[in-house]
């Protein structure tokens, strides 16, 4: 697992690859590519004679609606908060605040294909940058892999998936899913920052400290008290 340090790296590097993203589809749209990912990278879309697939595709990215992330997040930092990582508890639903707020703010600054989600919310806004929906997949992914460990794979993999599915489904064009991993590895690394453990410093009995870099672990063994060398001249008697 990467400490405090990496994790704030990894934060600061995803989102700024996500501005630099940003600021790009602003400024050129990427025409070219929509272009292509409209006439040939959306096969399922709605309206092209595959209502099956479209709904199991569909099916698949669900579980990224705003209101259903909100109620994962919230039981998952309960978890976490009873399982006393009041930090973590804290940081996942703040990270589900940020990423609403950045997904709404893009959204009225960036101008890109238009997004009719909003609509039935009674907004309107003139950008489909980022996909909403695959930020919230990947922040969902992020807490419960904080609860769960060992779902990494299955996660990622649904992950995957998603950004898949709102593709060939026509929901989003290449540069809004790019966004939305972008902007969700950044709060997700953010999220695991905010709750990694402090670096504790451990004095010995000369008062010197140990490396700053050691972390705590409720897994740690207790530390040993070191024993004193043996006396050769008691070890050995007299002669």
């Amino acid at each position: 697992m990467a400490d405090a340090p990496t994790l704030r790296r990894r934060a600061l590097v995803y989102a700024a690859a996500f501005v630099a993203l940003a600021v790009l589809v602003q400024a050129t749209d990427f025409d070219r590519l929509n272009s292509f990912a409209v006439q040939h990278l959306q096969p399922i879309a709605g309206g092209k004679g595959h209502a099956t697939l479209n709904a199991i595709a569909e099916a698949v990215i669900a579980p990224g609606a705003a209101s259903l992330a909100t109620v994962v997040v919230l039981m998952l930092s309960g978890i976490l908060w009873v399982h006393g990582r009041r930090h973590e508890a804290i940081a996942w639903p703040a990270a589900l605040v940020g990423a609403i707020v950045i997904e709404i703010v893009c959204k009225l600054l960036i101008g890109q294909h238009r997004s009719g989600f909003w609509a039935g919310y009674g907004l309107s806004f003139d950008s489909s940058f980022p996909s909403g929906h695959m930020l919230r997949v990947i922040l969902m992914a992020g807490a419960m892999m904080a609860v769960w460990p060992r779902l990494r794979r299955p996660l990622e993999l649904w992950c995957s998936a998603v950004a898949v599915c709102l593709l060939v489904t026509g929901w989003h064009l290449p540069t809004d899913i790019a966004g939305g991993v972008l902007a969700g590895m950044a709060l997700v690394c953010w999220a695991r920052w905010v709750g990694a453990p402090e670096p504790v410093r451990l004095t010995s009995s000369s008062g010197a400290s140990s490396s700053p870099g050691a972390f705590s672990s409720p897994l740690s063994s207790s530390p040993r008290t070191a024993q004193p060398a043996p006396d050769p001249a008691r070890t050995s008697g007299s002669r």
